[in-house]
């Protein structure tokens, strides 16, 4: 980064930055701490889901709707019903992804990279949030984050996560082709047990079994 010089000049000049970062991100930088005491206390979390794909021009292409059960540490469950079926398991160790309709199921590591995995954020460990992201903070009926990667090689430009109390109420994610995806949840328990054979999975008898190390 280039050292500006002092005065007018380098005032305006980081003036203008400040809004131009926060109408992209939205809010107000700072909100690490809080983001990292809700998260923190969010130990399980079986809700309902309703996912909204849209293109770079604004358009709806794809909506599937399931239920999320999540687990800390790194436990997962992902199940999307018909006609975009599908389900996403993962141990902490180990994650599957079965496609019923191809009768395939592809078994690689869990990247618990918090950085290019946002799902990270309910189930993973929190002791690099700052390190990973650009935090910023926006209080109204709810509280919205907006979380900006520190890195270059993730997955998605920015990502947003609402809460209403203590509850997560929406995830909004924007890769770099300039989709966006939008997560709204319903019908959330919070830490409440799950049973732990949900987060694991035995592949169907008979389909294509794909191994990514």
């Amino acid at each position: 980064m280039k050292t500006l010089r002092l005065g007018c000049w380098w005032l305006l000049t980081s003036v203008q930055l400040l809004i131009s970062t926060q109408l992209f991100a939205g809010g107000l930088p700072g909100g690490g701490a809080e983001l990292r005491q809700l998260l923190t206390n969010l130990n399980a979390l079986n809700t309902s889901f309703h996912q909204t794909v849209y293109s770079s021009d604004g358009l709806a292409m794809q909506q599937t709707s399931g239920q999320l059960l999540a687990a800390r540490p790194g436990k997962v469950r992902w199940q999307a019903e018909p006609p975009m079926e599908q389900l996403v398991v993962s141990d902490g160790d180990t994650l599957w992804i079965y496609d019923p309709d191809l009768e395939q199921v592809t078994i690689k590591p869990f990247n618990q990279d918090l950085s290019k995995t946002p799902a990270i954020l309910f189930i993973g460990d929190l002791d690099t949030l700052e390190q990973s992201y650009e935090i910023y903070i926006e209080k109204g009926d709810t509280v919205a984050f907006t979380l900006i990667p520190l890195t270059t090689d993730s997955l998605y430009e920015k990502v947003a996560l609402s809460f209403k109390g203590e509850t997560p109420i929406a995830m909004v994610l924007w890769d770099s082709l300039g989709q966006k995806t939008a997560i709204n949840f319903s019908k959330t328990q919070l830490n409440e047990p799950i049973d732990p054979v949900l987060f694991s999975f035995e592949p169907p008898e008979g389909v294509d079994i794909l191994r990514d190390e």
